[in-house]
């Protein structure tokens, strides 16, 4: 399949110019967004949990007023407590209706074991990985009528991805039985991304790097003793900064040990052991080749 290519330099995005916005009400108080005319971007299925999904506003029917507060709460939020308020904003046509029909038809997913799912598209940390995941058709399929999707990355700037096709794509969105390990491995990329971040942000977010932890997480998979999302992002991070023979050296191996048998999880074996020691591990085996 054809991938999407990774994003060129990001671009600020003035709010008016988009006709749709997400809004994370999942995770922020009413009073943040309940005097906004919505929509909750909830499929029928999961209407019993509502109250878990994100609205979807129409700007065109927001006042000046309404729309400054909308900035002004989305800074605030990202400023007092680093929460998301706008998760992306959308550039459609057609009425709120069908939007709203389309992403929630296109947030259900069918698992390899026949179980429904939801797939966070609006969530923009799933978004970005989707767009190296995904064909240029199936990410035609999920933007349907949605000419231009935006969302903010991670250092707070604004990328786009435009639909490929001219026309709104009716094909229904089919995951690839390839394409699911890497979807069901999402909470653990994350997990993995979010603490590379806290030493190395420009290496973390970069779709390159996405990529590779996906193949090491892969890698983890069929290794026993690394049960948690935890002990699996923490080996994964191993080998991406020291190299895959990092775990080699018998001092990991003693530690993956000690987490097979049960004794002590696979990342607090290795609480004791910080950057220069895995370097220090990762020289000595390259030395004894």
């Amino acid at each position: 399949m054809e991938k999407i290519p990774p994003p060129h330099m990001p671009e600020t995005l003035p709010l008016p110019s988009a006709r749709f916005a997400v809004i994370d009400a999942a995770q922020l108080a009413p009073e943040h967004w309940d005097d906004l005319p919505s929509r909750r971007m909830v499929p029928d299925a999961y209407r019993d949990r509502a109250e878990l999904f994100p609205i979807l506003v129409d700007l065109d029917e927001l006042d000046e007023t309404q729309r400054v507060a909308v900035l002004d709460r989305d800074a605030n939020c990202a400023a007092q407590s680093g929460k998301t308020y706008l998760m992306a904003l959308l550039d459609a046509r057609g009425t709120p209706a069908s939007v709203l029909t389309h992403l929630t038809r296109r947030m259900l997913v069918r698992r390899p074991d026949g179980q429904e799912d939801i797939l966070r598209i609006y969530d923009p940390l799933v978004f970005r990985h989707l767009r190296w995941l995904l064909s240029v058709e199936q990410i035609d399929s999920l933007l349907g009528p949605i000419g231009t999707w935006h969302w903010r990355e991670p250092d707070g700037t604004w990328h786009s991805h435009s639909r490929d096709a001219d026309q709104p794509s009716i094909r229904p969105l089919r995951l690839t039985p390839a394409q699911w390990p890497s979807l069901l491995r999402m909470a653990d990329l994350q997990r993995a991304i979010r603490t590379l971040a806290d030493d190395d942000a420009p290496c973390a977010w970069r779709i390159e790097t996405a990529q590779q932890l996906d193949q090491l997480l892969a890698d983890t998979e069929s290794i026993e003793g690394l049960n948690e999302s935890e002990d699996r992002a923490l080996h994964a991070l191993q080998a991406l900064r020291f190299g895959r023979t990092i775990h080699q050296h018998s001092a990991l191996l003693h530690r993956l040990g000690m987490a097979r048998n049960g004794e002590t999880t696979y990342s607090s074996a290795c609480a004791d052991l910080d950057a220069i020691r895995l370097q220090k591990f990762a020289d000595e085996l390259q030395q004894s080749h």
